[in-house]
């Protein structure tokens, strides 16, 4: 028997958000980037000073914003809905997800880090969970891979908004200091499809843009922390072999379920 949904208040996403997402997205993202890019080569600022780490933190907000703006949600209590709605039992994936990650990282790099990044790591894991990189999920998953897959399969769906996805980061390999500056395109690529289908999977199973913001901030903290920089020393085949075990566990997990359909909305 299935379970009988909750009415929604907010608008489903559909093939026909997708153009307008992508142009808001990418229109408050880019503008922000570009031009903090611009001020930082005319020397008038800094990743480090109160106006670039402004225009940086603006513009990692474009997918959530491009989201809001093309679905038409502007009362807070939508707002929450979107995020927050998800299917029983969302929580159970969500923390398997992230405790694959952290497990896997370890081959990268098998030392425990230092006591204080561990006592660190909730602080820092909440802060990029809402607005590091997984405040990016409200668009990513919550419009942009639902829409699609209205139109095209979920593998094809998935490396869409893959590709989108990267494409989105490419001002920030214009400015120095920040972390895409310092690795290759090729590597982020291939990075970011694996990402993307660990991502499409918890969202298959969860039905929770929440899910997907906890996960992603897991991916990126737990990253920094454990393993560091990807690129240093020997550290780049070992880093993408933890990617592709992640992958082939969480997606392979998500498969062999046979919640191919995707996970329905709790009416709880």
């Amino acid at each position: 028997m299935k379970t009988q949904m909750k009415t929604q208040t907010h608008v489903e996403p559909e093939t026909r958000h997708i153009l307008p997402f992508l142009a808001w997205t990418f229109g408050i993202t880019w503008g922000a980037w570009l031009l903090q890019y611009i001020l930082t080569a005319l020397k008038l600022t800094s990743g480090a000073e109160p106006l670039g780490l402004a225009l940086n933190f603006i513009g990692g907000f474009g997918p959530a914003l491009g989201t809001f703006i093309s679905l038409k949600i502007s009362h807070p209590k939508k707002m929450l809905d979107f995020i927050f709605s998800h299917a029983k039992g969302w929580w159970i994936y969500m923390l398997a997800f992230c405790l694959v990650r952290v497990l896997t990282l370890f081959i990268a790099n098998p030392v425990l880090p230092p006591l204080n990044a561990v006592l660190m790591f909730p602080l820092g894991w909440t802060f990029v969970t809402f607005a590091g990189g997984g405040n990016e999920e409200l668009g990513w998953r919550g419009l942009l891979q639902p829409a699609l897959e209205k139109k095209f399969s979920f593998p094809l769906a998935t490396v869409i908004t893959a590709l989108v996805w990267v494409a989105w980061h490419l001002p920030l390999w214009l400015i120095p200091g920040t972390s895409q500056s310092q690795i290759s395109l090729p590597f982020y690529l291939s990075f970011g499809i694996l990402l993307c289908f660990c991502q499409a999977a918890l969202y298959k199973q969860t039905a929770s843009v929440f899910a997907c913001m906890v996960f992603h901030g897991c991916i990126n903290f737990a990253q920094a922390t454990i393993v560091g920089s990807a690129t240093n020393g020997g550290r780049y085949l070992s880093f993408q072999a933890a990617n592709l075990v992640m992958t082939a566990l969480l997606v392979g997990w998500w498969y062999w379920k046979g919640n191919r359909k995707g996970a329905e909305k709790d009416a709880s």
